[in-house]
């Protein structure tokens, strides 16, 4: 063991940290972090209070798909509108609507007037602010930091991510089980406040200026040039099949793990949040070493290797009964999930320069969201159709055969050229 950590160098950690001794970056970074807390508090939240409303695991599973369905379909527009106007003034407004949203779920929710319509809908109206915000949050934090350190970003803005998906869940379930889901919507609404202080402090200097007026013929033209370039780009489109299968077949544990926890392991809101925390502890832990395998192995026989481990670890959520050994799994499969997740992020934004990033960002998304939609759908129709076990043994067998699109698209990719081509 003592070989092993000389051999390792803790002076990774100094590399994976560096943007964070950039203020502009740092204040954002504990900004996100704060929001991130209430985002998966509400997520936690509103999950569970499907199943107090029904039974039906395909309307549970919905949960998750109606969170991510409008990244799928608004998420290109708003890598468009990333590249035209303002990134600062646009994160403010989709702040402003989230907040808006949560607070009207708080009030639906403290008026006894929710059910599962209206749930639903309410969260794809949350989604629709996640879908402007998440392309223009990326990109903006790529734009304060220098190419050698945009995998360093990505992994600490999944860190952020991963430590409030660490703890929020349990006190999400804590704070459902002990005054109820309004008060977490609530809180939810609150944690915007922390970003938009957060926004204000960016220095105007290091947002770009606006490159035209969002008018709908500017947007069209821009959407036009980013679908362009990822056309005409020979890797980028192999890593957009990749994460789509990778988020199809995997989506399936997300999406079904509120019926686990209620139906195979027989526990209640605190159990649920436990397991969500223990995913987002394992995702964290992955995340630190990140910087670091990306410099001491190859990329591809790592990925390969954390996807198998990802989904065994899925597998074996399909036959446990016991709670601690289901967390045991859930931070297996956060450990690994967020190895691939981030190569495949990172691997995009290799690819593209920075006219096109926000719409290259953004097509990711579309794509990752929507198999996250697709696949929490289909996991639950397939869980209410064939069987709980079913449904997440096939989820785990489909995501370990996605090592086989390995050698047919690889992720590894030079930096492209400046300019509006690609020759």
């Amino acid at each position: 063991m003592l070989a092993f950590a000389e051999t390792m160098n803790w002076k990774f950690l100094d590399h994976g940290t560096a943007p964070l001794r950039q203020p502009e970056f740092r204040d954002l970074w504990i900004a996100n972090f704060l929001s991130n807390l209430g985002t998966i508090m509400h997520g936690a939240a509103a999950a569970w209070m499907m199943t107090t409303l029904t039974h039906s695991p395909l309307l549970i599973g919905l949960v998750q798909t109606a969170a991510s369905l409008p990244a799928f379909l608004l998420g290109v527009a708003g890598g468009a509108l990333t590249d035209l106007v303002n990134r600062r003034r646009l994160l403010v407004g989709a702040q402003l609507w989230m907040m808006a949203t949560a607070g009207l779920m708080a009030a639906m929710a403290w008026s006894g007037r929710m059910k599962p319509v209206e749930l639903l809908v309410l969260l794809v109206l949350l989604g629709l602010g996640s879908a402007i915000h998440l392309p223009g949050w990326q990109t903006l934090l790529q734009d304060l930091v220098t190419r050698d350190k945009a995998a360093a970003a990505v992994s600490l803005n999944s860190i952020s991510f991963n430590l409030a998906r660490s703890v929020g869940p349990a006190i999400g379930g804590f704070l459902v089980g002990a005054f109820g889901a309004a008060w977490v919507f609530a809180l939810n609404a609150v944690s915007f406040v922390a970003v938009l202080a957060g926004l204000r402090r960016v220095p105007g200097h290091l947002v770009p200026p606006s490159r035209g007026r969002a008018t709908p013929g500017a947007v069209a033209r821009s959407l036009a040039e980013g679908w362009d370039f990822v056309r005409r780009s020979p890797v980028l489109g192999g890593i957009l099949v990749r994460t789509g299968w990778f988020m199809v077949t995997g989506s399936g544990i997300w999406a079904l793990l509120p019926v686990v926890a209620r139906d195979q392991l027989r526990t209640d809101a605190g159990g649920y949040g436990l397991l969500l925390s223990a995913f987002g502890v394992g995702s964290v832990t992955g995340a630190v070493f990140i910087p670091w395998l990306r410099r001491r192995f190859p990329v591809e026989p790592t990925v390969a290797l954390c996807l198998g481990v990802f989904s065994a670890s899925v597998l074996g959520m399909g036959f446990v009964r016991i709670l601690p050994l289901a967390m045991a799994a859930m931070f297996a499969a956060g450990l690994f999930w967020i190895v691939v997740a981030v190569n495949h992020n990172v691997s995009v934004q290799q690819c593209a320069p920075d006219w096109v990033r926000g719409r290259a960002i953004s097509i990711y998304l579309m794509i990752f969201q929507g198999a996250l939609a697709a696949g929490s759908w289909i996991s639950g129709w397939l869980a209410e159709h064939a069987g709980l076990r079913a449904a997440i043994v096939a989820a785990a067998c489909l995501s370990a055969a996605g090592m086989l699109l390995i050698p047919r698209f690889p992720l590894a990719a030079p930096v492209p050229p400046e300019g509006p081509t690609l020759s």
